[in-house]
């Protein structure tokens, strides 16, 4: 006990001996941050690898609706983001007749690839034998249909109208979902849910009503298979 009492009163170590010190624990650090670099960037590396090979879904939007272009945009952003979420990229080709170039006319115009869907923007409900949902409705494989008015209305029942590309960007991705997925891919949670309540929306304002991670899984099994067919026909 004498001498752990005698060591921890031991004065403090001399200039010299703890600048030896401060400079190898210095020296550490750097290479402890250098390591973490190093790791952080080989992380992101990786990550970006994976993206470049992430299956692409093409989207071409009919905009019968006459969705302004800043809500048509955030809207798209918000739906290529949830559906990022499940390892897909997204590439949306506005198809309307106020096309932002030609080029994008052009493709438009181009016959559909394996990995081509439509998606129409309707005003609202319609009576047809393809409905399924108050969001809208889809015909496997390829066309998606989403009624615009049911995003507006939801937003202005909840007070948050300045929230409607949010909701139309879920609802967009939730009728894009059904075509990699299913007609009767409807889940008991996220995003694939068949009816939408408070809490639901709530989510999707939030940025938080998302595939499962199973309906991901399934969704880039579903999109690497049109992409092998493509790749067939291109040959």
């Amino acid at each position: 006990m004498e001498t752990a009492f005698k060591r921890r009163q031991s004065p403090v170590c001399g200039a010299v001996q703890c600048g030896r010190q401060v400079r190898v624990w210095l020296g550490f650090g750097l290479l402890i941050a250098l390591a973490g670099t190093l790791g952080c960037g080989s992380a992101a590396k990786a990550q970006a690898a994976i993206a470049e090979k992430a299956p692409t879904l093409r989207i071409r939007v009919n905009n019968y609706a006459r969705v302004s272009p800043t809500t048509l945009n955030a809207s798209e952003r918000e739906a290529g983001r949830i559906l990022g979420q499940t390892g897909l990229r997204t590439e949306w080709l506005n198809c309307s007749g106020n096309a932002e170039s030609t080029t994008t006319q052009n493709l438009c115009n181009e016959p559909l690839e394996s990995t081509d869907i439509v998606l129409r923007l309707i005003p609202e409900s319609t009576n047809n034998q393809y409905q399924d949902s108050v969001f809208g409705f889809a015909v496997v494989p390829i066309v998606a249909s989403v009624y615009v008015n049911y995003a507006v209305n939801s937003a202005r029942r909840d007070n948050a109208e300045s929230e409607v590309p949010m909701i139309l960007g879920s609802v967009i991705a939730h009728e894009i979902g059904h075509l990699l997925l299913g007609l009767n891919s409807h889940s008991v949670t996220g995003i694939m849910q068949k009816r939408w309540e408070r809490n639901q929306m709530r989510q999707a304002i939030t940025g938080n009503l998302l595939f499962t991670r199973e309906q991901g899984t399934l969704m880039q099994m579903e999109m690497q298979k049109r992409a092998r067919l493509q790749t067939a026909v291109n040959r």
